[in-house]
């Protein structure tokens, strides 16, 4: 393929990432008022906390499966990556329910002592298990950027979001069951799409040993480090759920939900270059790597400033006038979308040139730091300095990244 064929293929990948991110921003955005009528401020701190804790369940259960799926994808023949692949789809059957029965047992244990303004049943289960079935799915999306089929990839999000926001619509605003509704939409969308994926991808029940102990070598520093994603994203609201003010947790949650959809943009943006940051990073092609993390990080800095300017009128619009309150938080939060994109470029990129280990040790070096930036920053400044919290610690994760991989450039060029 000519350079500018290339060119013009990528150009049109990327206008099918983005429509489909702009399409499924926008799904959201519409029906986000109406939701807003049939969920109260109780409601929001529900779903929120529960939600915190998708940065600590997703990578327990995943296992970092998909980074090594996306590592070897370029690495062997067809054959053998549908071995691969399907010896994934199996990992993800067996064993990551298996590990999901204990974490639940467990979160149980902690709930009943330490929480007590957030009700566990039946909002734990309808909030997790959602988490647990999207494996199946993301990793079938992935396999589809992989094999640059931008089209089907599109339609396939887009219509994850329509079917979502019909059922949720459906539950919340027309026969209003709250949270509840909201947590059962999310878990229905997710199961037919696990469904879905299984029989596309083909699903046979295989297990290759040789690749579960060479992804169990790879993944485990992988995992610990997404696990630690938690004390960048989650931890806040286990501190604050104990301030035990839902109304204001609401609001602080409210932000978070806003401040998410425009960090779709980041997302997408990411996703669309993953394959290229792999790929050049496997050729030592160290400048056009260079040149791929200005790119993400510079446009996804566009969408987010933007919707600062005008965030007050829309945010009263997004929440149908009731939820006007939500503006200081998510001002705040839009900030930690470019902090994110900035950490997870470099984390990549450390992954990329074969250096999981050393994202380890950064990712604890980042968490210790994020532990007491939210400590400190909740004690004196409540819920905006846990908003100041998230954009601090994600910014300090890419630097602490960044560092580290220019000091690994640095002792290979002496080397040489």
């Amino acid at each position: 393929m000519k350079f500018t064929e290339l060119k013009n293929f990528k150009i049109n990948s990327l206008s099918y990432y983005f429509s489909a991110s702009i399409l499924s921003t926008l799904i959201g955005l519409i029906i986000n008022p109406f939701l807003s009528i049939g969920l109260n401020h109780n409601d929001y701190a529900i779903i929120g906390y529960y939600a915190s804790f998708s940065s600590i369940l997703a990578p327990i259960l995943a296992f970092s499966l998909h980074t090594y799926y996306a590592r070897n994808y370029f690495l062997v023949n067809e054959e053998e990556r549908n071995e691969l692949l399907q010896t994934i789809l199996t990992l993800f059957l067996v064993f990551s329910f298996l590990v999901f029965s204990v974490f639940f047992c467990l979160y149980y244990i902690y709930h009943i002592e330490s929480v007590k303004s957030i009700p566990f049943s039946p909002y734990a289960l309808l909030s997790f298990m959602p988490i647990y079935i999207s494996s199946f799915y993301n990793l079938y999306i992935l396999d589809l950027r992989m094999q640059e089929k931008a089209k089907k990839y599109a339609f396939v999000t887009v219509l994850y979001s329509i079917l979502g926001s019909i059922l949720s619509l459906l539950l919340v605003y027309v026969f209003r069951f709250g949270a509840t509704g909201r947590l059962i939409a999310s878990l229905l969308v997710a199961f037919m799409f696990a469904v879905f994926s299984l029989k596309v991808l083909k699903f046979k029940f295989r297990i290759n040993l040789a690749y579960v102990l060479n992804a169990l070598s790879f993944c485990w520093p992988l995992t610990i480090s997404a696990i630690l994603t938690f004390f960048f994203m989650g931890i806040d609201r286990t501190f604050l759920v104990k301030l035990n003010d839902n109304h204001t947790l609401g609001l602080y949650n409210i932000g978070i939900q806003i401040s998410g959809y425009l960090g779709l943009f980041g997302t997408v943006i990411f996703q669309t270059f993953q394959p290229d940051i792999y790929k050049f990073t496997s050729q030592n092609n160290h400048k056009k790597v260079f040149y791929l993390i200005i790119s993400i990080i510079g446009l996804s800095i566009i969408p987010n400033l933007l919707f600062v300017v005008f965030s007050k009128p829309l945010i009263i619009a997004l929440t149908y006038g009731r939820y006007a309150d939500a503006t200081g938080f998510t001002n705040i939060l839009i900030l930690k979308n470019i902090a994110i994109t900035f950490a997870f470029i470099m984390s990549e990129t450390l992954i990329g040139y074969g250096y999981p280990r050393f994202e380890l040790v950064n990712r604890i070096l980042g968490s210790i730091l994020a532990i007491i930036l939210y400590k400190y920053l909740i004690q004196n400044w409540g819920f905006n300095g846990a908003a100041w919290g998230q954009s601090f610690s994600w910014f300090c994760m890419g630097l602490i990244s960044t560092i580290c991989l220019l000091l690994i450039m640095y002792k290979k060029r002496r080397l040489l």
